[in-house]
């Protein structure tokens, strides 16, 4: 969520904006990331909506929104993502909607019929942008395109990230000549010494072997042959766990 409470702050004019989102941890680190960097440069969030995954009905969240915000963020995945956003039109919701990087997620962004379009607009945090120039992430791309034909037509981020996960677990392995005596202790000093290139750039781990990596502040667009996709605004680079801020702000967002 690096960026983005900063842009909708200064750049979309959004000071008030209400959360909702699946009551799990994922989430709750999707809605932090965000509030930790929107209210630190001065927004609020005057209410916080949690809901079981699964949910069928969001009538009683959708009543109970504030009048006077000027967007949601909405932290909601898959068929969760779709079932809200009929709801919200339908309900006749008007502010405009921040996304979660699950919620603008490609399995979201594909699925069948026009639901998905209400997400046209929707700016995010993501850890891979689809129109990316990067040379990495074209080729990457374009691998995943050749071995899935019949795939999304984007890589979504789970791909991306399992992915990601394996080539760290293969490289590491490699340096520690595959040895994993004495509690896999090459293998975690080759880990916590690691520096590659994913497809969307460079990665390692800090202290805590928490990821540092670029992060991807996007807008939701349609081409014109209708597919959606998330266009890159800004990339944001080294993203570290407290999202570049110090630790004390991180750790303690005000609503």
């Amino acid at each position: 969520m690096t960026g983005v409470g900063s842009y909708a702050f200064k750049e979309k004019g959004y000071k008030r904006v209400a959360t909702l989102a699946e009551d799990y941890s994922y989430p709750y680190t999707l809605v932090g990331g965000f509030m930790a960097e929107f209210c630190h440069v001065g927004g609020r969030v005057p209410k916080k909506l949690w809901v079981p995954l699964g949910t069928k009905d969001y009538s009683s969240v959708l009543s109970s929104l504030p009048e006077d915000i000027d967007a949601i963020y909405v932290a909601l995945g898959g068929a969760d993502a779709l079932t809200f956003l009929k709801q919200y039109k339908q309900f006749g919701g008007k502010a405009p909607l921040i996304g979660g990087s699950s919620t603008v997620d490609q399995m979201v962004l594909d699925a069948k019929g026009a639901i998905a379009e209400h997400l046209v607009g929707t700016i995010s945090g993501v850890p891979i942008a689809d129109d990316n120039p990067s040379e990495g992430w074209q080729a990457f791309v374009k691998a995943y395109r050749a071995k899935f034909p019949d795939a999304y037509k984007f890589p979504s981020g789970t791909l991306h990230s399992y992915y990601t996960n394996m080539k760290a677990a293969l490289l590491a392995l490699k340096q520690a000549g595959g040895d994993l005596s004495n509690g896999q202790q090459k293998l975690k000093d080759a880990l916590a010494k690691l520096e590659f290139e994913a497809p969307s750039g460079k990665v390692k781990l800090d202290k805590n072997r928490n990821a540092i990596a670029d992060s991807y502040l996007t807008v939701v667009e349609k081409k014109e042959d209708g597919t959606l996709f998330k266009r890159l605004l800004q990339v944001v680079p080294e993203v570290n766990q407290t999202m570049k801020l110090s630790r004390s702000t991180a750790a303690t967002p005000s609503t």
